[in-house]
């Protein structure tokens, strides 16, 4: 049984609650939090922590995982470089990883891109993301990831990205590759947040099984030669 604590009470946090409860292998040990200076109910054996809160509780959720020896999954966005360094730093003391976006199907899309993007880039390559109207960082930090990775592949310095926050739109992603007489276009739809809840649990599990060390989502994903194709699964 992996025993599971939570940093954030919100509408993710109140969804990966739902979704634990379908995990045999799982047990929800609490929710942790450093308002008033106190950690919060998780009682007994902590093996990951999972955050989705605020980058303000950065400090406190190193410091509770490397107390509890437990993994970290953060997954909150709009980190300075100076504060993922200190996540990257964390590695040596637990296995962590920060997720800008913990779904299979943008994990898949990270891999295709990196396998296609030198072979594209003569085109031109835009970014378009759609969120709710609530999402308050803009671009998405999987914009600025799949950005990166692209920018990390070809060498580029910049990639345009576009952002439209409207309605209640869980996510969209689409990577358009423009060249002289034709276009290729790589999109990912998120039609509930139950995707993002379930990719953290399932990332959690594998993480709480990893010695210290920074990860990256990837890295609990493989793609593996079937007979029958080519699959996806979790590392």
């Amino acid at each position: 049984m992996t025993n599971i604590v939570l940093c954030g009470q919100g509408a993710m946090g109140k969804v990966i609650e739902q979704e634990a409860q379908t995990y045999d292998g799982i047990h929800l040990a609490g929710f942790v939090s450093p308002r008033n200076g106190q950690y919060g109910e998780a009682f007994g054996k902590v093996d990951v922590v999972i955050d989705f809160s605020n980058p303000a509780n950065l400090d406190f959720l190193i410091d509770y995982a490397a107390r509890k020896n437990a993994a970290l999954l953060i997954c909150t966005t709009g980190y300075s470089e100076a504060e993922k360094e200190k996540i990257r730093e964390a590695g040596r003391r637990i296995p962590v990883i920060l997720s800008s976006n913990t779904s299979v199907g943008i994990n898949v899309v990270r891999k295709m891109l990196k396998l296609i993007v030198n072979e594209l880039n003569s085109f031109d390559i835009d970014i378009i993301e759609r969120h709710h109207n609530k999402k308050k960082d803009s671009p998405s930090g999987t914009a600025k990831t799949l950005a990166e990775d692209i920018m990390k592949a070809t060498g580029r310095d910049h990639v345009e990205t576009h952002a439209m926050r409207a309605g209640t739109i869980p996510g969209e992603h689409t990577v358009i590759f423009s060249g002289n007489d034709e276009m290729i276009e790589i999109k990912h739809t998120a039609f509930s947040k139950k995707i993002f809840a379930r990719g953290a649990l399932e990332i959690a599990l594998k993480l709480s099984r990893r010695p210290a060390g920074y990860y990256e989502t990837e890295d609990m994903f493989e793609v593996d030669n079937m007979d029958s194709g080519r699959i996806i699964n979790i590392a």
